[in-house]
């Protein structure tokens, strides 16, 4: 699975508005991070991160110099790793990357709450997520509105299969 034009247009879009919210990225090298389920497969998830990497060079030069954090998350741990833009956009970074079972339940909430708490300098985080219905089923719905409150939502970046929203809109979805 790799962004088709239209997708990567909407790509675009969501990078912009994020990155002009009012409060968020002022210059400077920009912090961002991708979120990855574990569930994807080894080629999917390589070429997904690279056209995303892509996408946000060809977009602006403040891409240029970023430090990217890339978060793995599976059902029992969370790991992040700094990692070169360009191990991404090669793939090289996912050599060592091995996909989890599918039926694995993974907690949002401890999701939102692990980036709340060690990514909150990162101006912005993609999230690509495999099961969009699984990932919008949380358990504690107050816990997870905790986590995206008050800066986490405007910061985020869900990428499903199919489509692409907002934190603000996933937010309003838990409501």
């Amino acid at each position: 699975m790799s962004l088709t034009p239209v997708r990567n247009l909407q790509l675009h879009n969501q990078i912009e508005r994020v990155l002009h919210v009012p409060g968020n990225y002022r210059g400077g090298i920009l912090e961002m991070a991708i979120v990855v389920d574990c569930t994807y497969d080894r080629e999917t998830v390589r070429s997904l991160c690279a056209d995303i990497m892509e996408s946000c060079k060809k977009q602006s030069d403040i891409f240029r110099n970023v430090r990217l954090n890339m978060v793995m998350w599976s059902a029992d741990q969370i790991d992040t790793q700094t990692a070169a833009c360009a191990h991404i956009q090669i793939g090289t970074f996912f050599d060592r990357y091995e996909p989890e079972d599918i039926a694995t339940a993974k907690s949002v909430e401890k999701l939102m709450e692990y980036l709340k708490k060690f990514h909150a300098r990162s101006k912005l985080i993609f999230v690509v997520v495999r099961d969009k219905e699984q990932f919008h089923q949380a358990a504690d719905a107050d816990r997870l509105k905790e986590s995206l409150n008050p800066f986490l939502k405007q910061k985020l970046v869900m990428i499903y299969p199919e489509e692409m929203e907002s934190g603000t809109e996933f937010f309003i979805k838990i409501l």
